[in-house]
This record gives structure tokens, sequence and C-alpha cells, in this order.
């Protein structure tokens, strides 16, 4: 084999395993997020919320939980503190049930 394809091959080689290395690398910093939430407006005077599992719906959540009846959220921002709390409880592999304490706590109107 010739000096000049050795030196090819070579420099082929070390470019693969520097891309290589680079994707590993980039793909640790900066991992893709596995779940996110969405609120959702409920008619007029409501909110909701939805989970997902990339591109999948895992939860659709149109009424405030554990409470009687089917009462969508009052203000946008219940919404979201409640499905940012389901989500945290998901992502931690906890129960993610929400209790009336949960509800007080976070502040949510019901």
């Amino acid at each position: 084999m010739s000096m000049k394809k050795s030196k090819i091959i070579t420099g082929t080689g070390c470019l693969i395993l520097l891309l290589a290395t680079g994707f590993v690398c980039y793909r640790n910093i900066t991992p893709a997020a596995r779940y996110h939430l969405e609120v959702m407006k409920l008619g007029e005077n409501g909110y909701g919320y939805k989970i997902y599992e990339g591109e999948r719906t895992i939860i659709v959540q149109p009424f405030i939980p554990v409470i009687a009846g089917k009462r969508a959220f009052r203000a946008e921002q219940d919404a979201r503190r409640v499905g940012n709390l389901v989500l945290e409880r998901i992502e931690a592999g906890d129960e993610f049930t929400i209790s009336k304490g949960d509800l007080d706590n976070l502040g949510v109107t019901y």
C-alpha cells in the first residue's frame, strides 16, 4: 500500500472516530426531554392539561383531579402548576395521583 493511501485511510478513521465521540458527548450533554406538558384552553372559562411522552399523549386532564364533579381549572396557572407536579412525579418514577392537599399546597382554587 502506498504512503498516500495509508494517510487517507488513517485520516478517514480519525475523522469517523472524532465525529462519533462528538455525537456521544452531545447526546449526554443535551438529552431529549422525555415528557412534556401542554396546558389547554377549554371553552370560555376553563383550562386543563395534557402530558406527553415524546409525541404520545399519556394523560389528558380536562378537569381538576380529586374534586367531585367535572370542573375545569379556573386559571391557566392552576392547570400548569398541577400539570407540572404530575410531570415531576412521573419523571421521578413516583406515584403521580393528586390529593386535595396537593391542590391546597399549590394554591389551586376549586
